[in-house]
Parts: C-alpha cells; sequence; structure tokens
C-alpha cells in the first residue's frame, strides 16, 4: 500500500537510520510520520493478521526505512498498542462531537448507533485486529486494556443513556446492563457479518435494529 501523502512522501526520501532519525526531530513532522505509519499499520493488521504482519511489511508499504518505525514505537507490539488506541480514540472523536448537540435519550442512542455507519471501515478493522488478536497465543495486559476499553467506553454511553430514559418515562423500566450488552453484541455480530458476506446491507441491519430497540423501550414497548 504506497503512501498517498505526496508532501509527506518527499518531505521523508532518503531518509534513512540515523540521519534519518536526526531530520524528523520536528514535533509537527514527527507526528505526521507517525500517522502515516500507524495508517499503513491498521491497513495491514486489518488485511491480514497480527501475527503475520511484520515490520518490514510495515516500512516496505510506507516507503520508510524499519529503524524509523523502531524508533517511534520500539516493537510491533507497541506499534500494534498504538493502533488500537488511536482507532478507540477515533471512534469516540466524532461521537463526542455530535453528542454535544443531543440531550434526550434516544438521540443518544440513535446517534451511538449511526456512528457505526459512518465510521463502519474502521470499526470493522478494531473487530477484526480484536479477535485476530484474540485467537493468537501472546496476549499482554495493556493490549488486552486497550481492545476492552472500546467497549467499556460503550456500556458507559449507553447504560447512562437507558438509565435517563427511564428516569424521564421516555423508556419503559428495563434492565440497563442487559440492554447494553444485546446493543453492543448486535453491533458486533452485523461487523463480522459483514466480513464474512461483503454484501450484507449492514446500513440496514443497524438502521432497522435501532427502529426496533426505540419501540422495545419505549414506554408502550
Amino acid at each position: 500500500m504506497a503512501v498517498k501523502n505526496k508532501a509527506a512522501s518527499k518531505a521523508l526520501a532518503g531518509i534513512s537510520d540515523e540521519a534519518g532519525i536526526a531530520a524528523v526531530r520536528d514535533k509537527r513532522q514527527q507526528s505526521e510520520v507517525a500517522k502515516i505509519l500507524q495508517t499503513a499499520a491498521l491497513n495491514l493488521f486489518a488485511e491480514q493478521s497480527y501475527s503475520a504482519v511484520t515490520i518490514k511489511d510495515i516500512a516496505k508499504a510506507t516507503g520508510m526505512n524499519s529503524a524509523l518505525i523502531y524508533y517511534y514505537f520500539g516493537s510491533k507490539e507497541e506499534l500494534f498498542l498504538a493502533v488500537i488506541e488511536s482507532t478507540v480514540e477515533d471512534a469516540f472523536r466524532q461521537f463526542n462531537s455530535v453528542k454535544a448537540e443531543e440531550s434526550d435519550p434516544q438521540s443518544i442512542i440513535a446517534l451511538w448507533l449511526q456512528i457505526h455507519i459512518l465510521q463502519f471501515a474502521l470499526l470493522q478493522k478494531l473487530a477484526k485486529m480484536s479477535l485476530d488478536y484474540a485467537g493468537s497465543p501472546n496476549h499482554t495486559p495493556r493490549i488486552d486494556k486497550a481492545i476492552k476499553k472500546f467497549y467499556d467506553k460503550e456500556s458507559v454511553v449507553l447504560r447512562k443513556a437507558i438509565k435517563d430514559g427511564i428516569a424521564h418515562g421516555v423508556f419503559r423500566e428495563v434492565d440497563p446492563v442487559q440492554m447494553t450488552s444485546f446493543i453492543s453484541t448486535y453491533l458486533d455480530g452485523v461487523l463480522f457479518r459483514s466480513m464474512m458476506f461483503p454484501k450484507f446491507n449492514y446500513k440496514r441491519a443497524i438502521s432497522g435494529m435501532r427502529d426496533l430497540l426505540l419501540e422495545h423501550m419505549g414506554p408502550h414497548g
């Protein structure tokens, strides 16, 4: 996968080992380089698997020297961790930016489901990487925690919205924990089903679930 950012490619042309490391000391350049490496790593980890991808693969995909990758991240494990953390942050960044404009519980839940449509490709990559990592023999507490963080944050958002809806009478009495688990599990199912069946209409599946869910939890559901 070639680097599409021509300006970044030009700036990094000819950089190698010690000379390259010295040339990218500038914080802005460092941030740009790290972003390029993380984006390439995200795509490779999602297309292949954590165990299959090597530092050399990522270097080849970006046109950069392997030494730069070790300089920025230290190891493949640390790079994978950074990719997971940044992907989770990206998923919630858009949600939080729009959430400020919403206040009612129904809208909060609908927005979280809509984010899964708007950022479906990104979340699908996160799900694929998480599944591949779960099946690998080598686990680390930091990566486990980074993956779990997505579900923990999702749980907080959904449980609060459901509890607020019950308190304000817009939702009937339901178990917030059980309902949150159902929503999260359904969304995971959509992500994985679309991997097996590329023509699966994930937009319709998520939108349909939203309508059924809000009707089911409504005061007369």
